[in-house]
């Protein structure tokens, strides 16, 4: 929700004078323990609404695996939007959302379900799914074949640091 893209851009910074990591803040378990109400969407004029990139929470696409040492790809899911950035969960985590994290269209390395197999690029989750999931491969295989692929065309244009 538009919560969670504020407190990105609030709390999930680096202070680069203090090299000090600020650690993250969720703003809907604030809310819910405080009892609080957030600021309706509409009071956001100047944040692009969700669905206006064509991108909506469920569609699931290729993201490249920063953690890996080689470049391997894995399936991750959208769970918001806000303007070009999306929240991701990648498959395995099921409800599990510590491992969520945010990533611009504009940069980061997206691509449908499917691209990796035909690129012949590896398929390979990161070392959480791993520790989760013995039987990775498996889990791989149910999540390309019951997917909703985001569609190639909303990906088309937008540029990637490889």
């Amino acid at each position: 929700m538009l919560s969670e893209c504020l407190s990105y851009w609030s709390f999930n910074v680096s202070d680069a004078d203090s090299g000090q990591h600020v650690s993250e803040f969720n703003w809907d378990d604030y809310l819910e323990e405080t009892g609080a109400l957030s600021v309706p969407h509409h009071a956001f004029k100047h944040v692009s609404k969700p669905g206006q990139t064509g991108l909506t929470p469920g569609m699931k696409l290729e993201v490249c695996v920063r953690t890996e040492i080689e470049t391997a790809y894995w399936v991750a899911t959208i769970i918001t939007t806000c303007g070009q950035l999306l929240l991701l969960r990648y498959e395995g985590y099921q409800d599990d959302r510590r491992a969520d994290f945010w990533c611009d269209i504009m940069t980061a390395d997206l691509h449908p379900i499917g691209w990796s197999k035909q690129q012949r690029r590896p398929m390979r989750p990161p070392e959480g799914v791993r520790e989760k999931h013995q039987d990775w491969e498996a889990l791989l295989e149910k999540a390309l074949a019951e997917s909703c692929s985001v569609p190639a065309s909303l990906l088309e244009g937008v540029r990637y640091m490889p």
